[in-house]
């Protein structure tokens, strides 16, 4: 345990200094300070830095405790700060390690995350790495940009500026450069500022999608900092301060649109709500009349065009400065209200009657609740599914303009790329008649070969929908037809990437939804093979069944190796998507003595992807039991003779 005023010691640079503040933290802190203790990396290669600010129920003893316990713990005691941006801003100034890491007394973080987000970091050259969070006790954490690794990406092309918080790893040497600390000042996302920075400043984040970095605590007491700020006026400063920090690190243009969309879409509804709670009406106003301001500087045509109706509703309605008919369309919108609304159709157009429609004494045009591009593209599934030979998509189904007018622009199928901004489209095979009901059927074939305007899908997940124009967009699949919920579709293609790629199509479980996977991101390969070896016959040859369910296998796949030996597997059977391949291996003579005892392995190889699969060993044959009423040697004598006799 040291004081604020100790100077660290001398020694080896660490790897991570981990930097925690603690504030009333019991018994959370105690597991939380225990995760980083029990890291792989090592404690030798962690600066541990726990800045308990002003702690009255045990938590300072607490910290002195493990402290006394693990002399790579220290702690800092000092007068309460009033927000978790002072015990963080201490930590760095006393941080040595190459990388800063920042942990809330409330979280802990799985065993591995340090020593793969340095391995990360290290690799890829990245000053910043984002790694999964995991939500406990009913917390809700961010997911949309933990879909896949992504070994290097930036703020523009990924969706990382969706997370803010600070529980991440961060180059010190890009902290240090552009002297980047946590902002006291706002009583609201401290945190936000910084990590928004080292963002646009990095040379590069990486993403760790595939394993739980940081578990993200909801306190029993419901005494998180963020879930116990009140008031309108604090939101409206960190507001302003992210705007700020925006427009001053990115020019006006899509980019900074598509910044700003991120805080209209998530913190305009929470300052709404705050502003809504206001008790005292001249609080109420003023905080409103702020509001004002803030957006009349920073809104935009390009962020209003990443909004949705309601909105971009809203945001007129502060513009126009009646807080009254703000409060009341507010409970239109999901986040804030259950209020159900109407729709008018007219003119091949459907208008969303959200308070304020057409009301003289507003005169909000009608372009304010036209929701026709927002309504989603009726179809039904008939096919979805992967050729066995070629490893296309087969889609089939019908599908219904949106609109009461007919096809605004030609429907297409959108395949976006998860946790990413790239998308590519590609045009329905429409038939030109339709049904009673309005229904056209459509046909298309994906090639997952040439499917990015020409060129192959990079490896990654790409979400299917209905598209029809920029708005509207619907997810495509569900739950009453597709086959693929219980067995993702599996194919090898090796024209696809040369040396060999795996193609899955599956649905999502909770909505049906289909998802192409490019490469082995969620679905492995090497669980579709299960070998077996078949009851022994003669004791110097080994024979082994595998079965596979995975299309577009080369012939000469499947091969068993055993005590040196080798053996191609030939195909036995087909059933449906599962081949069985049959592999005959006639042993060496001198690991015959010792078959008991060998363990053989499969390997599949499709061009340079190659899995291995051990093989599960036959179960003997259960003894016949003699013939009732006979003894055991009767019963061979009879056999005996009958043998004879022929």
């Amino acid at each position: 345990m040291t004081s604020p005023e100790a100077a660290p010691a001398a020694g080896p640079i660490p790897d991570v200094t981990v930097i925690t503040g603690a504030y009333n933290s019991m018994p959370y802190i105690t597991r939380s300070v225990t995760s980083v203790l029990e890291q792989t990396i090592g404690v030798d290669r962690l600066e541990i830095l726990v800045i308990n600010d002003g702690s009255t129920d045990g938590t300072g003893a607490e910290l002195d405790r493990l402290a006394a316990e693990n002399p790579g713990l220290t702690v800092i005691h000092q007068e309460n700060s009033g927000g978790p941006a002072g015990p963080r801003n201490v930590g760095l100034e006393r941080a040595t390690g190459r990388y800063v890491f920042f942990l809330d007394a409330d979280d802990f973080i799985g065993r591995e995350t340090l020593a793969r987000m340095v391995e990360t970091a290290d690799t890829n050259g990245t000053d910043v790495v984002v790694g999964k969070m995991v939500g406990v006790n009913g917390r809700g954490a961010p997911t949309s940009m933990y879909h896949q690794n992504l070994a290097r990406t930036d703020v523009f092309s990924s969706r990382v500026y969706w997370t803010l918080n600070p529980m991440k790893l961060f180059r010190r040497e890009l902290v240090e450069r552009h002297k980047l600390r946590f902002r006291p000042e706002l009583k609201v996302g401290q945190d936000q500022p910084f990590t928004s920075a080292a963002y646009l400043h990095a040379a590069g984040i990486s993403v760790i999608a595939d394993y739980d970095c940081v578990y993200w605590v909801k306190r029993d007491d419901g005494g998180n900092n963020t879930s116990v700020t009140k008031g309108t006026a604090p939101r409206i400063r960190f507001l302003e301060a992210m705007f700020e920090l925006v427009g001053e690190h990115v020019p006006d243009g899509p980019r900074r649109d598509h910044l700003l969309a991120r805080h209209y879409n998530i913190d305009l509804p929470h300052t709404i709500r705050q502003l809504r709670r206001e008790k005292n009406a001249g609080d109420q106003q003023s905080a409103f009349q702020d509001m004002r301001l803030l957006f009349d500087r920073w809104y935009s045509e390009g962020a209003a065009a990443r909004l949705s109706v309601i909105e971009r509703l809203l945001m007129e309605l502060v513009r126009r400065g009646d807080l009254d008919d703000l409060l009341a369309a507010s409970k239109y919108h999901r986040k804030l209200g259950d209020q159900e609304v109407t729709h008018l159709v007219e003119d091949g157009r459907v208008y969303a009657q959200y308070p304020f429609f057409r009301d003289p004494a507003r005169n909000i045009p009608d372009t304010f609740y036209d929701v026709t591009d927002e309504l989603p593209v009726p179809f039904r599934v008939g096919k979805a599914g992967l050729d066995a030979e070629t490893g296309t998509v087969q889609l089939s189904g019908k599908v219904k303009a949106p609109a009461p007018d007919g096809w605004s622009t030609p429907p297409e199928m959108l395949l976006k790329q998860r946790g990413g901004i790239v998308q590519h489209r590609l045009p329905l095979s429409l038939e030109p008649q339709q049904d009673d009901e309005g229904y056209q059927n459509f046909r298309l074939d994906i090639d997952p070969a040439t499917a990015a305007g020409g060129e192959p899908l990079a490896e990654a997940l790409w979400d299917l929908s209905l598209a029809c124009g920029d708005a509207n967009v619907t997810r495509f699949g569900d739950q009453r037809s597709l086959s693929l919920l219980k067995q993702p579709a599996m194919h090898v293609a090796a024209a696809h990437a040369g040396s060999g790629q795996v193609v899955t199509l599956y649905a999502i479980r909770s909505t049906g939804h289909l998802t192409l996977e490019l490469g082995e991101i969620k679905h492995k390969a090497d669980k579709r093979f299960e070998a077996a070896a078949q009851a022994e016959k003669r004791r110097d040859e080994l024979v082994v069944d595998v079965r596979a369910t995975v299309t577009g296998l080369p012939a000469d796949a499947v091969r068993l190796d055993v005590a040196g030996a080798s053996a191609v597997a030939r195909p036995a059977k087909t059933s449906g998507a599962a081949r069985t391949y049959r592999a005959k291996l006639r042993l060496p003579r001198e690991a015959r003595k010792r078959r008991d005892a060998l363990t053989p392995e499969v390997t599949v190889r499709a061009g340079a992807l190659s899995w291995t699969v051990p093989v599960r060993r036959a179960e003997p044959a259960p003894a016949a039991a003699p013939p009732a009423g006979r003894s055991i040697a009767r019963a061979l004598r009879s056999a005996k003779s009958r043998l004879a006799a022929r």
